[in-house]
């Protein structure tokens, strides 16, 4: 599964890799986040785990919340249609996007 998919990067099958450190502002149609007040940003739609959405958390170095511009870190929460946590992801950003490292569950 390709996820996310948005009209500024192609993705790869269960690459998260064109939403951490992008540069292109939420805001802009396309895009395959929205920023939230509280400052995370939520994918929606169909996610690798059979979630309906997902929030990232893009965090510094000190565990801190960032813009995503700014990440090092990178959490993702896949969630079910009551809003319920199915899978938890852990990635580190570098300059071509996040790489996966972990997922949180059963024998992990």
């Amino acid at each position: 599964m390709k996820f996310p998919v948005c009209d500024y990067a192609e993705s790869e099958e269960g690459f998260y890799s064109q939403c951490a450190s992008c540069p292109i502002d939420c805001k802009n149609p396309g895009c395959a986040l929205d920023q939230l007040e509280d400052g995370t940003y939520r994918f929606s739609g169909q996610t690798p785990h059979g979630g309906v959405n997902a929030v990232f958390y893009f965090k510094d170095d000190a565990g801190e919340d960032v813009s995503k511009q700014e990440a090092v870190h990178v959490e993702i929460h896949e969630l079910d249609e009551n809003c319920g946590v199915i899978a938890i992801l852990y990635g580190m950003v570098d300059p071509e996007g996040m790489i996966y490292l972990k997922k949180s569950g059963h024998g992990n």
